[in-house]
Formats: structure tokens, sequence, C-alpha cells
């Protein structure tokens, strides 16, 4: 991208925006070594109005820790530029919804959680966990940055708070009286530069016979099958079991239980609790012990997984080329993050799929940044079938296949890209820890 012309002001914006790292953010070592560059993409989420100007664009690229093991972005955008209006809303999915009922009612009886009991969440988005405890007659109150997705909670009468959790604001909740028995925190680890004032937040409000319940991308699925996609500027941290355990021992913590899921591609589901003498459950004492026979602290443990992005991305532009070059209509599935981080990496943009379906209107009457396709309602596929249907949404391809039996019945073709290369069969990290091990 050159200096001048219609990028030049976009360009300094986002590297007003933009900081490099060259010590590890988790342990402060420098033994920093490259991993995997994406380019200069978007913000994956930042799904821009028709005639706006380009959006901005970031290195996204990610570098290993010799100290620690984690693995994270090169570089962090400013937070605020991407979570105080935010377009990710966590109820338009189904199976979450499901997977969060069972979580709280399973938590309400692990836990003996009763009307006089707090649980709180971090990054609470619209409320999609809180309901559920709220439904089982819990006390519930969510922190979430986003006022817009915050709203939606608040409407339906979930208590939250707009702002970003940190130790200062765990401080002043504590003095006000707030000790949760249960803070949850899905899928927010990963997205916060400052992780160690995240957690010494938790220690502070969490009360001394509670536990933090949290869920985050597992860097072992991640590399195991060339989940690249997961990868952006959103997502700061990709972390190993190992790089958690450091983390909340820092911070006087112990993880007690690990729980290896299928949502996201793999994660991992931590049960924290305060002090250092929690004996591990067996399946955590398992998977850490597997986990270590990796070398992740070493360039070389990352490879083959490099060596997998570029066939992944030779496999997409090769089938959704063919597809177009044959004449047929291709359209796609999911305006999320991933196909967007997807698009961008492959150059794939409108002249290749001519819409992209989204069932939240948050995001309907958009365009995927950088690659300008459109983004609209699910109404749209029936009134304007396309002959091939790509579903970008991988980890929800079952979900989206049970919604439109309509579709295929009709005679459309529904296609998940890279579906076979990532089968639950493939990578060490799933055979070493299975979902439902004990």
């Amino acid at each position: 991208m050159g200096s001048s012309g219609p990028w030049s002001g976009t360009k300094l914006m986002a590297e007003a925006d933009f900081s490099r790292v060259s010590r590890c953010r988790l342990c402060g070592a420098s033994s920093l070594f490259s991993i995997l560059d994406l380019g200069r993409q978007p913000l994956a989420n930042a799904l821009v109005p028709s005639g706006s100007p380009p959006p901005a664009r970031y290195p996204l690229a990610v570098v290993g820790c010799g100290g620690c093991g984690v693995m994270q972005l090169n570089g962090t955008v400013n937070p605020r530029v991407m979570f105080d209006d935010y377009l990710y809303f966590s109820s338009y999915s189904e199976s979450m919804l499901s997977a969060m009922r069972s979580l709280a009612a399973r938590t309400t009886e692990r836990f003996g959680i009763g009307p006089s009991d707090l649980v709180m969440e971090i990054a609470s988005n619209d409320g999609y966990l809180l309901g559920h405890y709220r439904d089982l007659g819990v006390r519930v109150l969510g922190i979430e940055p986003a006022a817009n997705v915050a709203s939606v909670a608040q409407e339906a009468g979930i208590e939250t708070c707009v702002d970003y959790f940190t130790a200062e604001l765990a401080s002043e909740l504590r003095l006000g009286g707030c000790r949760p028995r249960v803070i949850h925190a899905n899928n927010v680890l990963a997205h916060v530069p400052d992780i160690h004032d995240l957690v010494e937040g938790i220690g502070i409000l969490l009360d001394d016979d509670g536990a933090a319940i949290i869920e985050t991308p597992y860097l072992l699925d991640l590399i195991d099958r060339g989940l690249f996609e997961t990868i952006y500027h959103e997502h700061v941290f990709y972390y190993s079991l190992g790089a958690l355990q450091y983390l909340f021992g820092e911070h006087g913590m112990s993880i007690q239980d690990c729980e290896h899921l299928d949502v996201h591609g793999g994660s991992l589901r931590i049960t924290v609790r305060k002090g250092n003498k929690t004996r591990p459950t067996r399946r955590a004492a398992r998977m850490a012990a597997a986990e270590a026979l990796r070398g992740l602290k070493s360039q070389s443990a990352y490879a083959l997984f490099v060596a997998e992005v570029s066939q992944a991305r030779a496999e997409v532009v090769n089938q959704l080329r063919q597809v177009k070059s044959s004449g047929r209509t291709l359209a796609g599935y999911g305006a999320a993050a991933k196909a967007t981080v997807l698009l961008n990496f492959a150059h794939i943009d409108r002249r290749t799929i001519d819409y992209v379906i989204d069932r939240n209107p948050a995001k309907q009457g958009r365009l995927i940044p950088g690659v300008d396709i459109p983004v609209v309602p699910i109404e749209h596929l029936r009134e304007n079938p396309p002959d091939v249907l790509a579903v970008l949404v991988w980890n929800l391809a079952d979900e989206v296949r049970s919604q439109l039996q309509w579709y295929t019945a009709a005679g459309g073709e529904l296609i998940v890209p890279l579906e076979e290369r990532r089968g639950l069969d493939r990578g060490t990290a799933s055979r070493a820890a299975p979902a439902h091990s004990r």
C-alpha cells in the first residue's frame, strides 16, 4: 500500500492506533520469534456502511514467546477503536444459547448457587449467558464495554455495567459489597492487552470460596487444525494451558479443572480458584503433561502450521473461483470475524461472492471490510437464491445445514471451505484431551 492517494489518510490513522511490542505481554521475556504474517487487514468485526471510505488497515501477525509459550499479536490496536461500538451479538447462534443454558444449570448445581449468591460475567455481551442464571433465580451482573451491546441486555432486565473490566473497577465494586461466587469470562482473555490487570481484578473481586470459569480458544487446536482465520486484531493472545497456569499463578490463583471443548474450533474451559493449594483434576493434569511435550516455546513447533496456512489459502481460492468460473452464482453465509480474515487473506471480493447472509440485523446493510461484499438478511436467500452457498462460519456448519434444509431441498448446494481439511480427528490437541474426558 503506497504512501499517497486515497489510502494515505487511512494508513496514517491506522498507524496512530497501532503499537508494536518488543517483549512478551504475559511474562516480559524478550525472546519473541515470528510465526505467521497475514498482511495488513481491516478490523474483522468493523463492518462498514455502504459508501464509507476504505477502512483502516493494521498489520496482522503473530509471534511466539520463548519464555512462557504464549502466542500473541506482534502489535496492539487501541481497544476503544475495536470495542466501544461492537457488532457481535452472541444470541444469534442457537447452538451458543443452548450451550450457555447448559453451563448455567451445571454451574448452579456444581457450586450450590442460590438466590443470595451473585454470578458475574466479564464482557457479558447481550446477556446471552446471564439471562439463564436469572431464569434460575440467581442474582447477576454483567460488565460490558460496548454500550450498544450492553443496552440489549439492560432492556432484557439484566443488570449491566457499561465499562471495561479492570483492577480499579473491581476494587470499586468490592467496596460496594460485590463479591461474586462465580465469575465467568467467555472469550475475553484473548482480547485484553493488559491481561495482568484483568486477572488481578478477578482476584480482587472473587469470593474467597468462589470460582472463575473461563473459556478461551486453545492454541494447540489453532495450530493443529490450521485455524488462521481465528487470528485477528481483537485476539491479542492465543493461550496454551501452560501459559494460563503461569498467568493465574502470578496472581495467587490456580487452575483446578480444564475441559477441552469443540466450540470455536477448539477451546479450553478452565475453573480457577484462589490460592495455590488447589489440586488439579486428572484431566487437567493429563492435558498439561501432553501439552508440555509439544515444545511451544520453540519456533519449530509452528512449522507445520505455517505450511498448512499456505495450502489452505490456495484451496479456498481454487474452490470458490472454480464455482464462479463455471457460471454458477455464489453467495456466502456468516459475516463473522473469521470470514473477514479469510476473505481478505485470500483476496476474495464481490467479484467472486455476490453477497453474504447474516442473521444479525446490526450487520445487515453493511459491507465486509476490505472486500466490500454486502451483508444481507436471510430473506434475501429465499428471494434471490444462489446456485452455491459457501458457509464461512465453519464452526457452525452443522447448525447452518439444519437451518437451511429447505435451500438444499430446492436444489441449492452448500459448501464449507476447508471443512474436510479441519476434521475433528485431525491434530494432537483433540486426541490428547477429549471434550468429554474426566
